[in-house]
């Protein structure tokens, strides 16, 4: 016959495993609810990143487009077809034709 003490420490002892399978049972959702997370705003930021990189190679691809503009700008050549259309200078020795129709 088994002492009354001894049942008792049995089933506090199966509480006691209970209540810790619980608690790490609930420990470990959590963590994998966290990795979850994490790994979703990992690839967000890794397509953010992406889109903000083709935005830099657009941005780029126009700077240049810009520089090559203001070069000829400053260019001789610009300013002489300027002077030509918008002035209406010619160069020593040449004849200038204006068309009335226009």
């Amino acid at each position: 016959m088994k002492p009354k003490g001894l049942k008792k420490k049995t089933s506090v002892k199966k509480i006691d495993n209970l209540i810790l399978q619980g608690f790490l049972f609930v420990f470990v959702c959590c963590v994998v609810v966290n990795f979850i997370q994490q790994h979703n705003n990992y690839i967000a930021l890794i397509k953010e990143q992406a889109d903000i990189s083709s935005l830099i190679a657009a941005e780029e691809e126009l700077q240049l487009s810009f520089e090559e503009k203001k070069e000829y700008a400053n260019s001789d050549q610009y300013i002489e077809e300027m002077a030509r259309l918008q002035l209406g200078m010619i160069k020593p020795n040449e004849v200038l034709f204006i068309n009335r129709s226009q």
